[in-house]
């Protein structure tokens, strides 16, 4: 049986549209107006700690805060209700149906690519943009904008652990992405957007475009990184080689999984071939779903 396409709506229809109260708000998070406030007055609301990724020179250190006890299902639900909202066409991540293949699939056929990301998106994304959203964008009240505002962060910004910072990380800066997408395409170009990776392509990508561009993150207090430019028709777009009308995987995946199967002749031990053999059949899966994209 075909699976049935996501329930989406316009912003104007979703339930997180113009609350005008505390206990109105408190109906459409699914919980009790004392509950509501006992969340708000709480001292710790979320775990904190660091994980360090990475290894030798490379070794990076990453704040982990994810919301704890009552708040977790209230980000669950605020992502929820945010996810059903009709997502622009250049959006792949975090929207259902939409993956890192098909983000890179968007842009086949295109003779330049240029990639770049927002550095720290979610640390970059201030209290004060959540408010903006739910205030002037789904024209809630002040009070309760300010209520989700300090509900949905931590320490003045989005928390890296949770639920709702994907796609709450989008919606906080709306009228930029939706601005860049206007300018892309008046000037025949593509956009996609996979959480903070950005990807234009098309014929030409002039330089001016890419200021531009450029110039609306700035503005809203962003910083980009990472800028990637591609040319003849062959780029990597979050993982992914577009090339010759079609996807494959990364040379380097290839060799991953060589080495991977090389390692599990020679193993012995019955618990490491399993774990062996669970991560190349994970990466043959993947470089099925990536030559298996249909364009």
């Amino acid at each position: 049986m075909p699976r049935m396409p996501p329930k989406r709506h316009p912003l104007n229809q979703s339930r997180l549209f113009r609350i005008r109260s505390r206990r109105r708000l408190a109906d459409v998070l699914g919980i009790t107006p004392p509950l509501l406030e006992s969340v708000l007055a709480a001292e710790r609301p979320y775990s904190e700690r660091s994980v360090e990724t990475g290894s030798g020179e490379k070794v990076k250190v990453r704040e982990i805060q994810e919301p704890r006890g009552a708040l977790r299902p209230i980000h669950a639900r605020v992502a929820t209700l945010l996810s059903r909202i009709d997502p622009p066409d250049f959006l792949f991540c975090p929207v259902k149906r939409r993956s890192y293949v098909s983000n890179a699939a968007h842009h086949v056929g295109s003779r330049q690519v240029s990639t770049l990301d927002i550095k720290t998106y979610f640390p970059a994304t201030p209290e004060h943009r959540v408010f903006w959203f739910f205030n002037h964008i789904l024209q809630c009240e002040r009070d309760v904008a300010s209520i989700l505002g300090r509900l949905l962060t931590v320490n003045g910004h989005l928390a890296t652990g949770s639920p709702v910072s994907p796609i709450l990380s989008f919606f906080a800066f709306y009228d930029m992405w939706n601005s860049i997408d206007r300018v892309i395409v008046e000037n025949g170009c593509k956009l996609s957007v996979y959480i903070d990776d950005i990807t234009i392509s098309g014929e030409v990508v002039p330089n001016w475009l890419l200021w531009e561009v450029k110039r609306l993150i700035r503005s809203r207090g962003l910083i980009y990184h990472k800028e990637r430019r591609y040319y003849q028709g062959v780029a990597e777009i979050t993982g992914v080689i577009v090339q010759n009308g079609g996807l494959s995987l990364p040379s380097r995946q290839h060799q991953k999984a060589y080495l991977l199967r090389k390692d599990l002749r020679r193993e012995a031990d019955v618990e490491a071939k399993g774990a062996l053999e669970r991560r190349i059949k994970g990466m043959s899966a993947q470089r099925k779903q990536i030559e298996g994209m249909i364009i």
